[in-house]
């Protein structure tokens, strides 16, 4: 009984104490509101952001299969940002705002086009870039941002490294530097090839053409090996000082090529590993030709043609539509226009030959002129030797067509490449279509089979 009196005695005095207690008696957990504390947070944040005397660097890749940009940022108290980057010479390094604010958590927002935006355009948006991202880890060491909308588990990540005194010049030294990498540079030669050169045999042994895409700065190539098999690559790289490094190795027989060093003197991008030489130069013959021309030989392709009203000139250099504006130039004074020419080829004799017909029009009647060639095919180039006019329309627009004869009789011949089914904007056909490559122009004519 004594003891019952005691527990209820106890549990009096502690509702006694309670009851007289106020919220001053006791510490709360938070003495700010949610909001106040997201504030302040955000505060921290853009304070780490502009505390670096020098700035900070990243390298930048927009997914795991990507290419790396150099970039150095420099936030300032007035939510401006300095934005330097490796990227297209640095021509979008453009002042930019940004913005530390939250949606659901904490984020940084890029405002004003900028290299990122740019980057996030490119390619018809596939490379994954991003100027909204969300602060994943702070602080004064490093900061680490995820993107906002990628989609999915693979998120892109974005890790800030506070800069150095030199960094951001370092980044200014790499600007300008892809055009050592892309076609033409420092020389006339239009064809860009990827060699392998075993060094105790001196043999070659894989032979490729090599293109590099300064838009997603990655390298392309497609060649034979010594058995004739086709091996072909499309690689993410990152530009160097001293040349560049690929971020998913070329390998060949097993070993993997990964730094190419540039060599100002040749123009030509070098790597050597054991036995085996990569070498990357420009040249006046493409590296690899495919077997495409077979279908013309064998016969299964054997007539083409093309008019400018199509339409459709994906693979025509605008140096070829020129011919056709020229060619009307010099019809004119007669009242006639182009109005289509088509190649009849026939490979099913000793000496292969082709047909040439040429139209124009006054508007109201046809009138053809007719042209032979004899055809050969020598490494895999074809050669259009001109015979002469068949009739007198031809001998009359001989002169005046003079621009299309001499691309269909480069000196150095013709590469052909199979193009897929003909296309207009707003149909596909069941033609077939392809392009002739003029070595000697360069150019390239966009052709439509009948057959």
């Amino acid at each position: 009984m004594l003891k019952n009196i005691k527990i209820h005695i106890f549990l009096f005095i502690t509702l006694s104490f309670i009851a007289c207690s106020n919220d001053n008696d006791v510490d709360p957990v938070f003495d700010t509101d949610v909001d106040s504390r997201v504030d302040e947070q955000l505060k921290s944040y853009k304070s780490i952001l502009t505390a670096p005397e020098f700035g900070w660097t990243l390298d930048y890749q927009p997914e795991n299969s990507q290419s790396i940009f150099k970039f150095h940022l420099k936030f300032n108290d007035d939510n401006t940002a300095e934005m330097t980057s490796d990227y297209m010479n640095g021509e979008n390094d453009l002042p930019t705002t940004y913005r530390v604010g939250r949606n659901q958590i904490p984020e940084l927002i890029f405002e004003n086009y900028s290299t990122l935006h740019s980057l996030f355009e490119a390619q018809n948006f596939s490379l994954g870039a991003e100027f909204e991202l969300n602060f994943q880890e702070v602080s004064s060491e490093k900061i680490v941002l995820r993107s906002k909308t990628d989609q999915g588990e693979e998120k892109s990540i974005i890790t800030l490294i506070p800069a150095t005194a030199t960094d951001k010049d370092e980044v200014i030294i790499l600007q300008g530097l892809e055009a050592r990498i892309k076609d033409g540079h420092l020389t006339t030669d239009f064809f860009r090839t990827l060699k392998v050169t075993n060094n105790l045999s001196m043999s070659e042994v894989y032979s490729s053409n090599f293109t590099f895409n300064d838009n997603t700065r990655r390298v392309s190539f497609s060649g034979t090996d010594s058995d004739d098999n086709v091996l072909s690559y499309d690689l993410p790289l990152k530009i160097t000082e001293a040349g560049f490094d690929l971020l998913t190795p070329f390998s060949f027989n097993g070993t993997d090529f990964q730094s190419f060093i540039y060599d100002m003197g040749t123009n030509t991008f070098k790597a050597t590993i054991d036995d085996l030489t990569v070498i990357i130069s420009a040249s006046t013959e493409p590296g690899f030709i495919s077997n495409d021309f077979l279908l013309i030989q064998n016969g299964t392709r054997s007539t083409f043609g093309y008019r400018p009203t199509y339409g459709n000139a994906q693979f025509m250099d605008d140096e070829f539509l020129e011919i056709f504006t020229t060619i009307d130039a010099n019809l004119a004074p007669n009242g006639l226009t182009m109005s289509i020419y088509f190649f009849s080829l026939d490979f099913s004799t000793p000496t292969p030959t082709a047909n040439m017909t040429f139209r124009a029009t006054d508007g109201t009647t046809n009138f053809n002129g007719n042209y032979n060639f004899n055809v050969s095919i020598v490494d895999k180039k074809f050669f259009f030797t001109f015979i002469g006019s068949t009739d007198a329309n031809g001998a009359f627009f001989q002169s005046r067509i003079q621009p299309l004869l001499d691309f269909w009789t480069s000196p150095n011949g013709l590469l052909y490449t199979e193009r897929g089914n003909f296309r207009t904007e707003n149909n596909s056909f069941s033609n077939q279509s392809g392009s002739f490559f003029s070595i000697d122009n360069p150019i390239s004519s966009y052709v439509i089979w009948f057959n």
